[in-house]
């Protein structure tokens, strides 16, 4: 008899909040702040972010994506210790991140929802390091340029921040538009990739 495979989470703490990763034996499952905006990030204006450059979906797309969903059977014995390999990945490759080490993720991912929540969360990954798109974009790329509001509630259903970078969608006006965790941190999210990227071309042009 198939057992559902066990959820493991595990808190990490972010310059931004509180951050619960829950994993099982498939990938990462969830990816999200679990405390209130700090005061000071509540305070956060969208007029403080520098403008965020921003395109095409289809011009920007990487060549390769991450998988949103893994089905490959697991072993119940090896389930635990999986999930518990997943969450240590995950806490470095954010760790790493912060620390303005890294800029693009390498996770198996196993979020659930829709069919075509799956589609929007996939082109979503596609959205560049320190770059932005509006949800039209989003809709274009997926091929279904009249699902716009639709893919507004999908993004706001992303369940895996920072890592399916939700945080880059601007409205299509070129506004910022919400987020689940809070203005202040989408913001926040967006000035530090821009800083770091910005650092990470001063010390190439130097070399």
């Amino acid at each position: 008899m198939n057992k559902t495979p066990p959820t493991l989470s595990t808190v990490m703490a972010t310059p931004i909040g509180q951050l619960e990763i829950q994993a099982n034996a498939d990938g990462i499952s969830a990816i999200v702040f679990i405390d209130d905006l700090p005061a000071e990030f509540a305070a956060v204006k969208a007029t403080e972010l520098a403008p965020v450059r921003s395109g095409s979906l289809i011009e920007q797309a990487a060549h390769q994506t991450l998988p949103l969903q893994t089905a490959q059977p697991q072993n119940a014995v090896n389930a635990t210790e999986q999930a518990q390999q997943h969450l240590q990945h995950a806490l470095v490759q954010l760790q790493q991140y912060f620390a303005g080490h890294r800029t693009r993720f390498s996770l198996p991912l196993a979020a659930t929802g829709t069919a075509f929540q799956q589609q929007v969360w996939q082109a979503l990954v596609h959205i560049p390091y320190a770059q932005s798109c509006s949800y039209g974009a989003i809709a274009d790329f997926i091929q279904n340029p009249k699902a716009v509001r639709a893919v507004g509630a999908a993004n706001g259903r992303n369940p895996l921040a920072i890592v399916v970078p939700c945080h880059r969608v601007i409205g299509n006006n070129g506004s910022l538009t919400g987020y689940a965790g809070g203005l202040g941190r989408k913001v926040w999210l967006l000035q530090h990739e821009q800083q770091m990227q910005q650092q990470q071309q001063m010390a190439t042009a130097n070399v």
